[in-house]
């Protein structure tokens, strides 16, 4: 049965990383994944191999916005809210491997949270209407912060993962999406900690029991995987054993 799952975080925690390397996890237990980049700064398409500035985001695309709800880019003109979005997954999800695909959505720049534009009403009619196969699951990858959840563009999900590494910011922003989460229906929600070092994993997990965060899955600092990331290279094909083994658990449980 396919899962939606949504990866949220600080700017720079690593969101991207565990979002394809979840993937690989659900790929090799014989599931589809769908990628979908909700990120202003996207950057699943390089980790996943695709060329530079071969991912455009939806969102970017004014024809694309203007044709499904009718905008005509002028502010506070009239436009669709309930756009027709059946079609866009078949037209312009990009194919990475036999088991996964890319979703390059990005995000919606606003001057305000309240802002509802027509890019607002495409990327909401769009995630609300993903019309996959029984055994192909969604992840999303999150805007860094809290905006996702101001839009409420996790509304239905089966996971929430909230991507924190070690520093009292990543911290904050985690205890803070904790605190929404309940409001927006989000009943399941686990942590990853991300760029954990040697040795420092007991006084991570002590920090974060003072704040009540609990430590789900943890992705051990890796000189492989910052290689990776300064060169520009896929880590869809990197392997933790300890991150699969608890990953599968957190997905076992559901």
């Amino acid at each position: 049965m396919g899962l939606k799952i949504a990866v949220a975080g600080k700017g720079g925690s690593g969101k991207t990383t565990v979002s394809v390397l979840l993937a690989r996890v659900l790929s090799n237990n014989g599931g589809k994944v769908l990628l979908v980049d909700l990120d202003s700064d996207p950057n699943l398409g390089p980790a996943l191999g695709l060329p530079a500035g071969g991912a455009s985001p939806l969102v970017t695309r004014k024809d694309l916005i203007a044709e499904r709800t009718g905008s005509t880019g002028e502010p506070g003109g009239m436009f669709i809210l309930n756009p027709k979005v059946a079609d866009i997954l078949g037209k312009y999800s990009l194919k990475v491997s036999d088991a996964v695909s890319l979703l390059p959505v990005g995000t919606i720049e606003t001057a305000g949270e309240g802002c509802f534009c027509p890019q607002t009403a495409f990327v909401r009619a769009l995630l609300g209407r993903l019309v996959l196969s029984k055994d192909e699951s969604v992840i999303l990858d999150l805007e860094a912060g809290l905006e996702a959840f101001g839009r409420s563009a996790v509304e239905g999900l089966d996971l929430l993962l909230i991507v924190i590494e070690a520093g009292m910011r990543s911290v904050d922003t985690a205890r803070r999406i904790l605190g929404m989460a309940p409001a927006m229906g989000i009943r399941n929600v686990r942590v990853v900690a991300n760029k954990v070092r040697p040795g420092r994993l007991a006084f991570l997990k002590e920090k974060l029991r003072a704040e009540g965060i609990p430590i789900d899955i943890v992705l051990p600092y890796s000189d492989e995987l910052a290689r990776r990331d300064l060169e520009g290279r896929p880590v869809l094909d990197y392997a933790d054993a300890g991150f699969e083994r608890e990953a599968e658990a957190v997905l076992g449980n559901l």
